[in-house]
């Protein structure tokens, strides 16, 4: 009995290890055990095509599903003509859900093998009855299909691929073709420049024109001007545009920016002047470069135009021009007008700034319950975002200071909890955070039809669409991972912030999407070339730009890493680097990294680089003057006296500290080649104190 016993448990062990070997080779997808024991699913699911293909020759009987996987998986490896042949033979197999996916793919095919007219018909047959998601891509299949041989055709086609652009990207590359089909097409071209004011396709088509042009016409030539740095052409340009005309409030504002630049202050304040009093469009951003302009120079025509402001206007105008005055008149005058200030318009940013700022002269001077009376009527929970840990954290530096330190600790745990990713959280409680492994439960998802047919762009695409739920955008993210796409991943991840930022216990995969590491390849070749530290360029890309290589703000600053004009033809010099682009990726990146490596030889701490950015060696010296260099970051910070640096560097702080929980600290080593010094002065953006994007 015992024997027999014995070899039951030894057959048993024997039959066990046969299975784990073969789960092994079912894993490493090798050998023929794998054969008719893997789902084709299983196997183009984890992109094992080799597998793929010895399942499909081996004889299995194959369904519709089967033969759909397998042409897609043909598709990724741009074996096209395998793809077709199993596409083309499958015929009506599809669902009539999938049908228009497997035509689109169909017609990709047709095209690659150079089946010109039989690709026509499926995209005459696709502009029936494409879903939403495939139109513009349906269209923009045809405008390649057509090419320059039925040119009125090709023209319906760029229509239709406009009306179905979903995105400022996509509209921008149908109008750069759109442009170039004959026939006036000044109407697109100023569509163009409108979305991206420094297109060059867009500004040569314009300026190619004879004269005289329209009032359109000279403002996005004057604006593309401006952003180039041609203050002279700007300035010109812009002169011509009459007023009452649609734009002239645009052209003026840009026009007296050009005036600026060119250090004819007086002419500048003037416009400005007439802008903030009159009208709604631009006139609270004339009166910030009214306060800016007189830091430097009118100083007391600067003072009498913010007080006939103050009396001539109302609402938000009015309130921007108090807080402006208060910052330029004397103390008693001041204080009056903060005081009417913060009366009047109690929940406007300025009276935020100016509690805060109240606040901390208090704390400063050791009078702990005054300042804790200002901050806590900034505590409230709706309060915005970028103010509320700075204030959660203060005021629990304060009710600790005052021995009360139970409150303090439920302040901190409000911090630590509604914040957490926050650069006060991690500065209050280092630690705090828990990293839960995977993905977050809440978010999980099954996949859908196109997903299971194998059909994982499009199946990403349905998924982006406006409208879509948290779980449909965050399973395109993992569609977009698997396609190789996580560029674009982070655009989804910033919908989906809420999901994966609040509270201690996050959940490790969410906040990769939330703090991706895009480029990482140039990102590398650069850090290693320059010796920076590879988390600290994606947190300053991160705010810069969202990961957008062809962003460029208001100032014209460009890029990745959002550099002026000026800051990267100085670091190409420094560098050598003869030719550049300054929105390439791999051109942007260099540029900006060796810009961070010489500010980081020139400052000594991370904090003081991010301010030097973002306002210029010069400005941060200041900041660092008077004993400013012995304060730790959370006390420093507030010495920075531009609002958007101040808020830039708790940001970027926030961020490397993020990257470096998610990915480790890493060691920035030598750099490869000499850097020299940075220079002691500000970025050519001169950093505007309070610019917007308006």
């Amino acid at each position: 009995m015992k024997e027999n016993r014995k070899k039951s448990v030894l057959r048993r062990y024997a039959q066990l290890m046969v299975e784990v070997l073969f789960l092994l080779l079912a894993l490493l997808y090798g050998g023929p055990a794998r054969a008719g024991e893997i789902s084709l699913s299983e196997l183009f699911r984890k992109r094992s095509w080799a597998a793929m293909d010895e399942v499909y020759r081996s004889g299995k009987k194959l369904t519709p599903k089967d033969h759909s996987l397998m042409a897609n998986a043909l598709r990724i490896q741009n074996r096209w003509n395998e793809a077709v042949e199993i596409l083309e033979r499958q015929g009506a197999s599809f669902p009539a859900e999938v049908s228009p996916y497997a035509n689109m793919t169909l017609l990709l095919g047709y095209e690659n093998q150079k089946r010109i007219p039989e690709a026509l018909k499926v995209a005459d047959r696709l502009e029936k009855n494409a879903p939403a998601e495939l139109r513009y891509y349906a269209a923009w299949a045809q405008v390649r299909l057509l090419g320059n041989e039925r040119p009125e055709d090709t023209k319906k086609a760029l229509n239709r691929m406009l009306t179905a652009a979903d995105s400022n990207e996509r509209k921008i590359f149908t109008l750069t073709r759109m442009i170039e089909l004959p026939g006036d097409q000044r109407a697109n071209a100023l569509k163009l420049l409108e979305l991206q004011p420094t297109n060059k396709a867009g500004r040569d088509l314009l300026a190619a024109r004879p004269k005289p042009w329209s009032a359109a016409e000279n403002l996005a030539l004057g604006h593309y001007a401006y952003l180039k740095n041609d203050y002279k052409t700007a300035f010109n340009l812009l002169s011509e545009v009459p007023q009452k005309s649609p734009g002239w409030r645009k052209a003026t504002y840009y026009r007296a920016f050009a005036l600026y630049q060119m250090k004819r202050y007086a002419e500048a304040l003037n416009l400005w002047g007439n802008l903030a009093l009159r009208g709604n469009g631009w006139a609270e951003s004339s009166v910030r470069r009214i306060a800016t302009l007189a830091g430097r120079a009118e100083k007391a025509n600067a003072i009498a135009t913010l007080r006939k402001i103050i009396k001539e206007r109302k609402g938000k105008v009015q309130a921007r021009a108090m807080f402006a005055l208060a910052g330029l008149v004397e103390a008693e005058e001041a204080k009056k007008l903060e005081n009417d200030l913060v009366s009047v318009w109690p929940d406007s940013p300025n009276a935020l700034k100016i509690l805060w700022k109240r606040g901390w002269e208090s704390w400063s001077a050791k009078n702990h319950k005054e300042a804790l009376w200002y901050w806590k009527q900034l505590a409230s929970p709706g309060l915005n975002a970028s103010w509320r840990p700075r204030v959660l954290y203060w005021t629990a530096a304060l009710q600790k200071a005052a021995g009360r330190h139970n409150e303090a600790e439920k302040t901190l745990n409000t911090l630590i909890q509604d914040h957490p990713l926050s650069s006060y959280a991690f500065w209050a409680r280092p630690g705090a955070i828990t990293l839960l492994p995977g993905d977050p439960p809440a978010l999980a998802s099954k996949p859908g039809i196109l997903e299971e047919w194998g059909f994982i762009y499009y199946a990403k695409l349905k998924m982006q669409r406006p409208g879509a739920s948290a779980k449909e955008l965050y399973r395109s993210i993992a569609l977009s991972e698997w396609l190789g796409e996580t560029d674009g991943s982070y655009t989804q991840a910033r919908l989906l912030s809420r999901w994966f930022g609040t509270g201690t216990k996050l959940y490790r995969r969410g906040l990769e999407c939330l703090y991706p590491r895009p480029f990482k390849k140039q990102v590398d070749e650069a850090c290693e070339t320059y010796g920076v530290e590879d988390n600290f360029v994606w947190s300053i890309m991160r705010q810069e730009s969202a990961f957008r290589p062809e962003a460029v703000s208001w100032a014209g600053a460009s890029g990745l890493m959002q550099l002026m004009p000026g800051t990267a033809k100085d670091e190409a010099k420094h560098i050598g680097l003869k030719q550049y682009n300054i929105t390439d990726v791999k051109d942007n990146i260099t540029m900006g990294t060796s810009h961070l490596a010489r500010l980081r030889r020139s400052f000594d701490r991370e904090d003081w680089i991010m301010a030097a950015y973002n306002a210029g060696s010069g400005n941060a010296r200041k900041w660092l003057a008077d004993g400013g260099q012995n304060l730790k970051p959370d006390q420093w910070i507030e010495r920075v006296r531009f609002d958007e640096t101040c808020d830039y560097v708790q940001k970027v702080s926030g961020n490397l500290a993020v990257y470096r929980m998610l990915y480790g600290e890493r060691k920035t080593g030598v750099a490869k080649v000499k850097i020299s010094p940075a220079e002691d002065e500000t970025l050519p953006s001169e950093n505007l104190e309070g610019e917007s994007s308006d």
